[in-house]
């Protein structure tokens, strides 16, 4: 018999699966383990028909109503039974059949295992008998289903997301938040309060969001200023002075430094806004306040951290990032891969490059084979992820970065400052050299300097 001839017809409506040699064995003993979901997933993928393109139509009948779902009914033994699953039918089949097609693609550029997508899948085909096609689905919705069925919320409110279906009506807490607390104030002093803690929330084109818990010491450090020292004498900020906030700073005992930091930001950002005239917080110092200067770590804390790194690789790579760069947590945790370039042994830090050493280069190497090895299929483009974030394609939390120092006398925040001192103390007091270097403002490089020199911290902010 002749060799058989390339249908490219059917290639092109199928696709042909193609394997590289020597790694899948289907029988004998192998050394290699196989993940036998993700390969019978990549197969699907390859030689399913693919639907019709389908596209959102440019309008779309209004409903006259919002109905509320109720699923009460999937009980949890019509859900071990399959009838939840298998009773459902679609409103449209083309529409459902496009739907999984992309939970299909997504499982496999973003490695979900059998039971992820088997989860995404029914939740999709229990929302596709609900809701017409390309209508959008609620954030509420989608956790109300998964209060009564086996749906994996996580991912398929990823998924909605990319299809540009989710409608995210999830109450916002930190708006929830930030109103609650400036609610007794005057209907003037709440608005201008209000507006600040918008651009605190939601950045400009020059600042960056904050997160939550900046909102929250900060309105924990205005709110009582507003209300108990501005509100029974005035109407509205712009009457504010100078002697006013000195007055109030005078008065208290714990939290000085930072109720003057939320202050002077309120009031910079009300004068950047143009609702205020003049800013009064400008110029003042802190005087005799005292100032938290950083401070190194003994030598037994570090050893210990050390000693903990040999068998956690994540916090080997986080006490180099930390210890040897002096990289901020949160920029640790926004790391990508392409950031770092081993084979030219650089680490990218904003617009600027780094050498990177020997034992950043190994510990940054030697995570990324643990790494991929228990992710395989994971397109997290951040170096750190997790159990979590692998499937997804967001930062590794806040919380998991502390984690990592659970039961250590060190935090990577304390690490970071170590190290800085430790360059501010081999080169002297040369403010330039560390804003430079660590990306610092001038404020915070004369902080190091004062702390390594402090009697050479008054003329180096002369001079």
């Amino acid at each position: 018999m002749g060799k058989p001839r390339l249908d490219l017809k059917a290639a092109a409506a199928t696709g042909q699966q193609m394997f590289l040699a020597s790694l899948i064995h289907w029988g004998g003993r192998s050394n290699k383990t196989v993940d036998t979901g993700q390969l019978m997933l990549a197969v699907d993928a390859a030689t399913a028909v693919r639907p019709a393109l389908l596209t959102a139509p440019r309008g779309r009948q209004l409903a006259l109503f919002e109905p509320v779902w109720d699923f009460r009914h999937l009980s949890t033994c019509e859900r071990q039974k399959g009838r939840a699953w298998n009773g459902t039918t679609p409103i449209d089949p083309q529409y459902a059949d496009f739907l999984t097609h992309r939970a299909r693609e997504l499982a496999v550029s973003r490695g979900w295992g059998h039971d992820t997508h088997k989860r995404v899948k029914r939740g999709l085909m229990l929302l596709a008998a609900l809701h017409q096609p390309f209508e959008k689905i609620k954030a509420t919705t989608v956790h109300a289903l998964a209060q009564h069925t086996e749906v994996s919320v996580i991912h398929l409110i990823d998924m909605l997301d990319d299809l540009e279906l989710l409608l995210d009506d999830a109450p916002d807490t930190v708006a929830e938040l930030v109103n609650t607390h400036l609610a007794p104030l005057p209907d003037q002093i709440r608005s201008e309060a209000a507006a600040y803690f918008d651009v605190l929330r939601n950045g400009t084109d020059r600042r960056r969001p904050r997160s939550r818990d900046t909102v929250d010491v900060h309105l924990r450090m205005i709110v009582p200023f507003a209300l108990e020292y501005c509100a029974p004498r005035y109407s509205t900020l712009r009457q504010v002075t100078r002697n006013d906030l000195t007055d109030w700073l005078s008065t208290r005992k714990e939290h000085t430094q930072r109720e003057l930091v939320a202050l002077r930001d309120l009031f910079k950002v009300l004068k950047a806004q143009r609702l205020i005239f003049v800013d009064p917080a400008r110029g003042i110092k802190p005087g005799t306040t005292h100032v938290n200067l950083p401070t190194p770590l003994p030598e037994d804390g570090i050893q210990q951290v050390a000693t903990a790194a040999r068998s956690s690789l994540p916090l080997r790579v986080v006490l180099a990032l930390a210890g040897i760069h002096a990289l901020f947590p949160r920029e640790i945790r926004l790391l990508q891969d392409a950031d770092i370039d081993l084979g030219a042994r650089r680490l990218r830090r904003g617009d600027s490059s780094r050498p990177l050493d020997d034992f950043t280069a190994q510990a940054i190497r030697e995570y990324r084979c643990y790494r991929d090895t228990r992710w395989p299929s994971s397109s997290n483009p951040h170096l750190l992820r997790t159990q979590q974030t692998a499937r997804r394609d967001t930062p590794v939390s806040k919380f998991w970065l502390k984690g990592l120092f659970k039961n250590l006398p060190a935090t990577a925040d304390s690490l970071r400052q170590d190290r800085v001192l430790e360059e501010a103390t081999a080169v002297g007091p040369d403010p330039l050299h560390i804003a430079t270097m660590f990306n610092l403002s001038s404020e915070t490089s004369m902080r190091y300097i004062r702390a390594t020199a402090p009697e050479d911290a008054g003329s180096t902010a002369t001079a």
